[in-house]
């Protein structure tokens, strides 16, 4: 039998909670601890990891999906000596681009209007694969954690991947076994985009999963899992 890491810390994407691990932690074997989190309503990536981090184990293998994969690199950044490993789900390594600072200020414009469920519900189509949007099950889902996250956290996270910083030298000068996946159907960050991170981390193990778009947490948990177990093993 392998054996695993002893504690598993797992952040969200932007709009999710906790929640869209649940189909992750029921796949998972049952020796790891694993830390699901709420990324709490904070303006600044690394003041995000930072209170993470007051309440996350000493030493920890840790995933991070999207905007939980920017949250993920603040803790590496802040934290290295506690990180043992470092997964990441379609999500990149870059500072926000001109376009998408406008981007985000127009989304906080609209979600200051009481607009946020609307603006979010809107774009189903570029987060599900078409496969999964008639889901009735992910779909409830999703309106539970939308309900959950709520707009002040959106706007709180919106601000802090405005200023962001880019975390390609932290890949480069990190040491540690990375995994980096991604989905081709992905339309919120690219495969190309989350594979650019390999120029840093050549060493870096890099796959793909199918019939998802751009929540493979939520979309595929027991592929996603099948992916992350032998990076987990120990």
């Amino acid at each position: 039998m392998p054996k695993y890491a002893e504690n598993l810390v797992l952040i969200p994407g932007l709009n999710n909670t906790k929640q869209t691990w649940d189909g992750v932690l029921e796949a998972l074997p049952k020796t790891i601890n694993a830390f699901p989190v709420d990324v709490p309503a904070i303006p600044n990536i690394d003041d995000i990891a930072k209170d993470l981090l007051k309440d996350l184990p000493e030493k920890f293998h840790l995933v991070g999906h999207s905007f939980g994969g920017f949250v993920a690199l603040a803790i590496l950044a802040n934290a290295p000596e506690r990180v043992s490993a470092l997964s990441l789900i379609g999500t990149n390594a870059e500072a926000d681009s001109e376009t998408g600072k406008e981007f985000r200020k127009k989304a906080i414009a609209r979600v200051e209007a009481g607009e946020y469920e609307d603006m979010v519900n809107a774009a189903a189509h570029r987060t599900f694969h078409p496969d999964n949007l008639d889901n009735a099950e992910l779909q409830e889902i999703r309106e539970q954690m939308l309900i959950d996250y709520g707009p002040d956290r959106y706007i709180a996270h919106a601000k802090a991947i405005m200023n962001k910083p880019d975390r390609g030298s932290l890949l480069a000068n990190t040491d540690i076994p990375y995994l980096f996946i991604a989905s081709k159907d992905d339309l919120v960050i690219p495969l190309e985009s989350t594979k650019a991170m390999l120029e840093y981390a050549p060493n870096a193990v890099f796959k793909t999963i199918e019939k998802t778009g751009h929540l493979a947490p939520l979309e595929q948990p027991e592929a996603l899992t099948e992916i992350l177990l032998p990076w987990l093993e120990i």
